[in-house]
């Protein structure tokens, strides 16, 4: 997969081991079916973004709580995400993490009105999936509404 990006002008190279390869990214995707976290928030290094895509019932997770309560967190929908999706959802029934903690949603992120706080903060953004964005994808892609 990684040999398809090399032309790109990001560095994509593909990894044999999960931690050291986390310990130097700058920015991290996951999109697993996972019900148990396979990202530990503490091989993440300031400054890293990780997108979390997968893991959209509510008892799915890919990271755990060290990454939740080191992160400024982001989501696509605060209405599809918080109450539906166990990687946030889980934390705060627990209350490792509280609603104050999500910084923004998409919409908020594209208005400006939110974002990275500092240079070496480590970001996430857990995208829950919602309709919402295919919707937002095929219109860009079809002119549609332009």
């Amino acid at each position: 997969m990684a040999e398809r990006h090399v032309s790109k002008r990001a560095t994509v190279k593909a990894i044999n081991e999960l931690e050291g390869g986390v310990k130097q990214a700058d920015i991290i995707s996951t999109a697993t079916m996972s019900k148990q976290p396979i990202l530990d928030g503490k091989w993440v290094a300031p400054g890293t973004h990780v997108d979390l895509i997968g893991a959209f019932k509510a008892d799915m997770r890919e990271t755990n709580d060290a990454l939740l309560t080191r992160a400024e967190i982001f989501v696509d929908s605060f209405d599809t995400t918080l109450g539906h999706i166990g990687e946030l959802l889980i934390p705060l029934k627990e209350g490792t993490i509280s609603r104050s903690d999500v910084h923004g949603d998409l919409y908020d992120l594209t208005q400006r009105a939110t974002g990275r706080s500092r240079q070496d903060s480590i970001t996430v953004f857990k995208n829950g999936g919602g309709a919402h964005l295919d919707l937002m994808i095929a219109k860009a892609l079809s002119g549609w509404g332009s």
